[in-house]
């Protein structure tokens, strides 16, 4: 007889903030943590490639670009080696105009049952991941983490458990609630470097998919559009600044986080014939990193408010911009070919 309710108490809450502002890895920290496994966010986000990620979407300006969906060409990839990468196997369902509700209910309370939490994309605000940790009603309502549960913007008729976890009933209304997924039975060691770099290497290289610009060529996209006086003017409404800001500063945002991450991991490999090239490769992922201070320096501030928007509508500010996007590009570039030499060398 199925149970009408459950819940999973003490997994690790999952929030924006200096632990970490990409949400996929750090859903999956926080489940393999709590399943006992001892695994940090820069290992995942190397491990998933959101470490390595750039995107900038060339016909418009684009909010969701740098999202780690867009990571790979095929979108489903980052979420397969993320979970695999802990040496799981990876159970996902997407939602189509044919999946009804009852698969998606199905398979969480599955899971919950079992003791495992749910990664979701949705069920409150964006289509962003977060994590379900326990149902009720059978599995109409939901309980969880979700970076947009304190947001006014999109937490309408959201309650909260006495656990801080959200509770809704209206996930499925939700149109960007568009899949599950969850970590399987352990069948395999966690990835080797060599997988990982050699995966680093597909979601850098320079490529437009449609209308992305992916890997080294997002650099490139990104400064065009910023230079391109006709989308600027001082006296633009705040609006198109806000946007205009919003999406410069999410690829800031992207290899700020991102960078730091790849360098943390590749400091942490302990391979002493091959030390001399990850120490070089670590410092060159730190120089594009750091480019997210220089970057915040020229715009006046870590706020996104109304004097940094004024300052990005300046033709000499957007300039300087550009210059140091393009010394992240160079300095990316070079980690790239420092880590195809690495692989090259690397054993599995």
């Amino acid at each position: 007889m199925q149970m009408n309710e459950s819940i999973l108490l003490g997994v690790p809450k999952v929030e924006f903030g200096e632990n970490g502002i990409t949400p996929f890895p750090m859903c999956l920290k926080s489940c393999a943590n709590y399943l006992g496994m001892d695994v940090g966010y820069d290992y995942l986000m190397a491990a998933c490639g959101a470490a390595f990620r750039l995107n900038w979407n060339t016909e418009i300006w684009d909010g969701g670009a740098v999202g780690t969906f867009f990571t790979f060409d095929d979108p489903a990839k980052i979420f397969r080696l993320g979970v695999e990468s802990l040496g799981c196997e990876f159970e996902m369902i997407n939602r189509s105009e044919a999946t009804e509700k009852q698969e998606f209910i199905d398979f969480i309370v599955h899971k919950i049952n079992a003791g495992i939490p749910v990664i979701a994309r949705g069920v409150i605000g964006p289509p962003e991941e977060c994590i379900i940790t326990g149902y009720r009603e059978g599995g109409n309502t939901l309980l969880g983490w979700n970076f947009f549960q304190d947001n006014p913007m999109f937490n309408g008729g959201v309650a909260f458990d006495e656990s801080g976890y959200f509770i809704t009933d209206k996930w499925w209304e939700n149109p960007d609630t568009n899949a599950v997924m969850s970590v399987g039975d352990v069948t395999k060691e966690k990835f080797s470097p060599k997988i990982i770099l050699s995966n680093a290497i597909e979601v850098m290289t320079g490529r437009v998919v449609g209308s992305y610009a992916k890997g080294i060529a997002a650099y490139d996209a990104w400064a065009k559009a910023i230079l391109d006086d006709s989308g600027f003017s001082e006296n633009s409404v705040m609006p198109i600044l806000a946007e205009h800001l919003m999406c410069h500063g999410d690829a800031m945002d992207c290899i700020a986080d991102g960078r730091y991450n790849a360098a943390s991991y590749i400091k942490s490999l302990v391979l002493p014939a091959h030390q001399e090239l990850l120490n070089e490769a670590a410092v060159q992922f730190e120089k594009v990193s750091a480019t997210f201070w220089k970057m915040t320096k020229v715009l006046g501030g870590v706020e996104r408010g109304e004097t940094e928007m004024r300052m990005f509508a300046k033709p000499e500010v957007r300039r300087q911009l550009a210059q140091i996007i393009f010394e992240a590009k160079a300095a990316d570039e070079n980690a790239l070919n420092i880590i195809k030499k690495l692989v090259e060398v690397l054993h599995e």
